[in-house]
C-alpha cells in the first residue's frame, strides 16, 4: 500500500505537468488537461491507478488550500460593502436554478425523487474549479471576482440546506424539518460565531504570527490551522472549504499574507493537481452511450440558464453588462455539490445508475467548457446584446439603474438604508418558497402559496419605498433620453418585482401538479406586456 500511494502520487503529478504544459501551448486551461489525464489513468481506461479512493481523500486539500488562499484576497470589509448584491445574486441564481432542474426533470420523464437530486446537480456551481480559474486569469482583485466569490460562499450555505432536503427525501418520501432546520442553525453559528471571534482575535493571532522566526514552525502551525478549521466545518455540516475559506477572510495582515503565499502556497498548487485528476478518474467512458441523450438536453439548457440568469441578476444588481456577462459566464463550472448529490442519491437508491454516471460526464463537460466561456465572456456579451430586443434591453436597464443604489451603494456615495425588515421578509419568501418545492400534501401547498403571496404583497411595499427613497439619487436620463415620470418607472419596477416572485412562489407550489409548464408561460407573457409596456410610454413620451 505504501508503494502504491508513492506510484500513484507520482503519476498523477508527473503527468500533470506535461498535461499543463500542452494546454498552455494549446492556450487552454490546465484543468482540461488534468482531467484527461485522470480519465485516461483511472481505472476504467488504462489503470494505472486502480483504486483512487485514497488520492481522492487527498484531493480535498488541494480545494481547502485553494479557497483559504481565494479568501485571503477576499476580507471582511470587501464582503461588508458587496452583502446586498452577493444576497440578491445568489438567491435570484440558485432558486431560478433549482426551478429549472425541476422543469428538465419533469420534461424528460424523471420520478419525483430524481427530479429533486437532478434540480441540485445542475444548479450549484464549483467553487473550487471556479477559484482556480481566477487564480489562473488574475482576476481576484476585481469586483465582479470578490461578488462572484461572496456569490460561491453564499451558494455553499444554500447547498447544505439543500443537502439536509435530500437527505430526508433519500431516507423517505417526506421532508423531516428538524434536519434542515438542524442544518440551517449549526451553518448559521458557525458562519457567525467564526467571522465574529475571527475579526475580535486577529490582529492579536497575526503579531504572534509574525514573531515565528523558524519558516518551518510557521508552516506547520497554518497548515494545521487550516485543516482543523476545515475539519470544524465538516463538523457543522458545512464543507471543508468553506471553513478554510472564512479564515482565510479574517486575515487583514498584508505581512502574513505575504509569508502564507511564500510558505504554504506550494502546498495549494500540488494539491489542486490531485483534485483535477482525481475529478477525472471518476468518469466512466463505458456509460457514456446511454446518458448522451441527457447530456445533450440538461448541458445546453444549464449554459443558457447560467449566463441568462446569472447574467439578469448581476446586471440588475448595477453591474455593467460586460462585468454582468463575466460573471455569469464564470458561475458555469459544476463540481464538488453536484457529485456529493449524486453520490447520496445513488448511495440510497434514490437515483438510477444513469442519473448517478451522468453527473460524472455532465460535471466533466461543465467544467471542461466554464474556462472557455471565461475567457470569452466579450464575445458573448456582443452576442446576447445582439438578439436582445430593445424593449427588452431599455426596461432591464432601468432594473439596473434603479437598483444599483440599494446593491451597489459604495459606487454611487448613497447612503445605505440599515432597515432590515426588507431582508426578513425576503427570508420568510425564500423559506416559503423552499418549504412548497419540496412539500406534498395539497392543503399545505395552497396554504404556503397564500402566504407567500401575502410577504410578496408586504415586499411591493417595502420595495416601492426603497425605491422612493433614492429616486432623487438616480440619474435616469442615462437610459431615458427625452421626457419621463419618475412614478411611472418606480411603479413598473416594483411591479414586476412583485410579479415574479409572484410567479415564483405559485411555482413552487404546484410545480408538482403539472401546472409549471403553465405557469413559466404566464411568467415569460408578464415580462413581455411589463417591459413593452414601459417601453411604449418611453417612445410615446419622446415623440411629445
Amino acid at each position: 500500500m505504501h508503494h502504491n500511494i508513492l506510484f500513484e502520487l507520482g503519476i498523477v503529478l508527473f503527468l500533470g505537468f506535461f498535461a499543463a504544459i500542452i494546454m498552455k501551448k494549446l492556450g487552454q486551461s490546465v484543468i482540461a488537461g488534468y482531467m484527461v489525464v485522470g480519465l485516461l489513468i483511472g481505472p476504467n481506461v488504462i489503470g494505472l491507478v486502480k483504486e483512487p479512493s485514497l488520492l481522492n481523500l487527498l484531493s480535498e486539500l488541494g480545494v481547502v488550500f485553494l479557497m483559504f488562499f481565494l479568501g485571503l484576497e477576499f476580507s471582511v470589509n470587501k464582503f461588508r460593502k458587496i452583502k446586498n448584491s452577493v444576497f440578491f445574486i445568489g438567491t435570484y441564481e440558485v432558486i431560478l436554478n433549482l426551478a429549472i432542474g425541476l422543469l428538465v426533470g419533469s420534461a424528460i420523464g424523471l420520478l419525483f425523487k430524481e427530479r429533486l437530486f437532478l434540480a441540485g446537480i445542475i444548479a450549484l456551481s464549483s467553487s473550487g474549479v471556479v477559484a482556480k480559474l481566477l487564480f489562473d486569469m488574475k482576476k481576484t482583485a476585481s469586483m465582479e471576482s470578490e461578488v462572484l466569490m461572496g456569490v460561491m460562499v453564499f451558494e455553499d450555505f444554500f447547498a447544505i440546506v439543500l443537502l439536509g432536503i435530500l437527505s430526508s427525501f433519500a431516507a423517505s418520501n417526506n421532508v423531516q424539518v428538524g434536519i434542515i432546520a438542524l442544518s440551517i442553525g449549526k451553518a448559521l453559528i458557525f458562519y457567525a460565531v467564526f467571522i465574529v471571534v475571527g475579526v475580535l482575535v486577529i490582529n492579536k493571532i497575526s503579531d504572534l504570527l509574525l514573531r515565528i522566526d523558524s519558516q518551518e514552525l510557521f508552516t506547520a502551525l497554518m497548515l494545521g490551522s487550516i485543516l482543523l478549521i476545515g475539519s470544524l466545518a465538516v463538523k457543522m455540516g458545512l464543507a471543508s472549504a468553506a471553513g478554510a475559506f472564512l479564515l482565510g477572510m479574517i486575515i487583514n495582515s498584508y505581512d502574513v499574507e505575504e509569508r502564507l503565499h511564500r510558505t504554504v502556497s506550494a502546498f495549494k498548487d500540488i494539491f489542486i493537481v490531485v483534485f483535477f485528476i482525481s475529478f477525472g478518474m471518476l468518469l466512466d467512458p463505458r456509460q457514456i452511450p446511454d446518458i448522451l441523450w441527457m447530456i445533450a438536453i440538461i448541458v445546453p439548457v444549464t449554459i443558457a440558464a447560467e449566463l441568462i440568469v446569472t447574467s439578469s441578476s448581476a446586471f440588475f444588481s448595477g453591474f455593467s453588462s460586460k462585468s454582468a456577462v463575466a460573471i455569469g459566464a464564470s458561475m458555469i463550472a459544476r463540481g464538488e455539490y453536484s457529485l456529493i448529490y449524486a453520490s447520496l442519491g445513488y448511495a440510497t437508491g434514490a437515483i438510477s445508475q444513469s442519473l448517478y454516471q451522468f453527473t460524472g460526464l455532465y460535471v466533466f463537460i461543465m467544467t471542461l467548457i466554464a474556462p472557455i466561456a471565461m475567457k470569452n465572456s466579450k464575445s458573448i456579451k456582443s452576442a446576447m446584446s445582439f438578439i436582445t430586443p430593445g424593449f427588452i434591453k431599455y426596461s432591464t436597464k432601468l432594473i439596473s439603474v434603479t437598483m444599483k443604489p440599494i446593491l451597489l451603494p459604495e459606487e454611487v456615495g448613497v447612503k445605505v438604508d440599515r432597515s432590515y425588515r426588507f431582508l426578513i421578509y425576503f427570508s420568510i419568501y425564500i423559506a416559503i418558497v423552499v418549504a412548497a418545492f419540496v412539500a406534498k400534501n395539497i392543503y399545505i401547498l395552497i396554504a404556503l402559496a397564500l402566504a407567500g403571496l401575502f410577504v410578496v404583497l408586504r415586499l411591493k411595499q417595502l420595495f416601492a419605498g426603497k425605491i422612493k427613497k433614492i429616486e432623487e439619487q438616480i440619474d435616469y436620463q442615462k437610459v431615458h433620453q427625452g421626457p419621463y415620470n419618475l412614478d411611472t418607472i418606480s411603479r413598473f419596477i416594483s411591479n414586476l418585482f412583485s410579479a415574479l416572485l409572484a410567479i415564483i412562489v405559485l411555482g413552487a407550489s404546484f410545480w408538482n401538479f403539472g401546472y409549471m409548464v403553465m405557469v413559466t408561460l404566464l411568467a415569460v407573457l408578464i415580462v413581455y406586456l411589463t417591459t413593452v409596456s414601459i417601453y411604449v410610454y418611453r417612445v410615446s413620451r419622446n415623440s411629445l
